[in-house]
């Protein structure tokens, strides 16, 4: 993968407004709704101030929906991939919270992540564009 590339597909935004994330076991009838503020290609990182209490284990497959600002919903499986308790000096960066990676997504939401996080990014470097 050329650095161009690898450095698009890893790239996080952290956006201002959180999008509303909700998601359950494959299968599963309890629904949890959180947020994020936090999501790349590979992932998301959810808002939860009590991780401990996360109703997922490291080995649960997830059904992901990430509710977009285009009003667009955004849909794949994903893992627990590390938790960040309140005391973890990581939590000065991104507060408590579950990080979830992506481990089974079609094209279409690929395509769907790819497109907010460039016009994400694109917002930004605009709003920084302005400040200067």
């Amino acid at each position: 993968m050329s650095d161009a590339k690898n450095r698009r597909f890893n790239q996080r935004v952290k956006l201002d407004e959180a999008i509303s994330v909700h998601m359950r076991s494959i299968g599963g009838v309890a629904k949890y709704e959180l947020q994020s503020f936090n999501i790349s290609h590979t992932g998301l990182f959810l808002d939860f101030e009590n991780p401990g209490r996360f109703p997922f284990t490291p080995a649960s497959i997830m059904e992901v929906w990430v509710y977009l600002p285009s009003s667009k919903v955004l849909f794949f499986n994903g893992k627990m991939a590390r938790v960040v308790y309140p005391d973890e000096i990581a939590a000065d960066d991104t507060g408590p919270g579950i990080a979830v990676r992506i481990v089974q997504m079609d094209k279409a939401n690929e395509e769907m992540l790819a497109n907010f996080i460039e016009e994400s990014v694109s917002e930004k470097h605009s709003e920084s564009d302005k400040v200067a």
